[in-house]
């Protein structure tokens, strides 16, 4: 049952004295009508390699609140019909309708939908409409396309990924990105869930290291990486399913695995590293939620959340610093101070879910 919900437009008394009906929209007097008619994906979309610049426009007719209200429309994907689990394509619309690449709807299809590549999948899209808090969010009729992701790999710059069975990402398109350590140019670091068994390997463009593995066995928990004259071969995970800090350290040409240590600092518990750095501020983790949180009474002020790891300095801990905002884990890397986040004082849970990139503060 829709809330009442009134918007005033003209209309400034607020005591006995009467408006004329125009004055006051009563949203829930309304039709509301969800956008339809999606047209753009035909039966069987046609996607590849030597098309990737090539755009494809998606039209559907808008959704209507039944009154002169702003609307944003936005294009969702699941691998669904129910949308079990959709996700939000990063494309505004314009004249009712979206436009976008080849190249950036495979890199949607192959990263964030994480569908393998050259396999011929079922897609559903449907179109999300939403307006005023408190406005009901409003959903097309789902339509349902063939397609077929190709592989495209796609790296940042002097940047490593994973990928394996070992850590979820079984192909080169579906890879996790190492984050850059600020002020130490030769690591970078990634926290990621490992199954009980597996193995992965580092890639990253041809002209930085390619693909690459381990050479010989760890000594002291560190393996050597491989280089252009030895690839390697695949690294083992550490065999009990979890969250591991994965570290590269290219001065020294190896990689560490340990199991993830997260802390909170700052303002929310009134101290620093490495003070700061205690059990009491270090997030657990739910294995089987595959998630790591923090419940304990917090002080209000900026959210300041970093982790360690033996190649980022102690006392450089926001080398390794990262955010949640607006609910997604947001890493500092090699950049500047990061926009700020205040929590409010009082007893909290901090959850972290590494392998969707989401935070929450409940």
């Amino acid at each position: 049952m829709k809330k009442f919900k009134y918007l005033l437009i003209a209309c400034l008394a607020v005591t006995l004295f009467s408006c004329e009906d125009d004055d006051i929209v009563k949203l829930n007097d309304s039709e509301y009508v969800p956008a339809s008619i999606i047209e753009g994906f035909g039966s069987t979309l046609e996607i590849s390699k030597p098309k990737k610049a090539e755009t494809i426009t998606v039209s559907y007719t808008p959704a209507s609140y039944g009154v002169n209200i702003v609307k944003t429309h936005k294009l969702q994907f699941a691998t669904s019909e129910d949308f079990a689990n959709p996700e939000t394509f990063d494309v505004d619309a314009s004249d009712n309708s979206f436009t976008f690449t080849v190249g950036a709807l495979n890199e949607f299809l192959t990263e964030t939908l994480a569908l393998p590549v050259d396999e011929e999948k079922t897609i559903s899209a449907r179109i999300m409409t939403h307006s005023l808090e408190g406005v009901d969010t409003l959903y097309s009729p789902v339509v349902s396309f063939k397609t077929t992701p190709y592989l495209d790999i796609l790296f940042a710059e002097n940047t490593f990924y994973l990928f394996g069975d070992g850590v979820g990402r079984i192909a080169q398109n579906n890879k996790l990105k190492l984050h850059k350590v600020a002020e130490e140019a030769d690591d970078s670091w990634t926290i990621v869930w490992m199954e009980a068994t597996g193995t992965f390997k580092l890639c990253s463009d041809v002209n930085f290291k390619g693909v690459i593995g381990k050479v010989g066995d760890p000594v002291n928990g560190e393996y050597t990486i491989g280089n252009a004259d030895n690839r390697g071969e695949d690294i083992p995970v550490p065999g009990t399913a979890g969250y591991y800090t994965v570290g590269v350290n290219l001065a020294t040409n190896t990689l560490m695995i340990e199991p993830a240590n997260v802390y909170i600092t700052g303002p929310n518990v009134d101290a620093w590293p490495v003070s700061s750095v205690t059990e009491e501020n270090r997030f657990k983790q739910d294995t089987e939620n595959k998630t790591m949180y923090l419940t304990k009474s917090f002080l209000g002020g900026e959210l300041r959340l970093h982790v360690t790891h033996p190649y980022i300095s102690a006392d450089g801990w926001w080398h390794a610093e990262f955010i949640i905002l607006d609910g997604k884990i947001e890493y500092r890397a090699d950049g500047g101070d990061q926009e700020r986040v205040n929590i409010n004082g009082g007893e909290r849970t901090i959850e972290l879910d590494f392998i969707n990139q989401t935070g929450k503060i409940k």
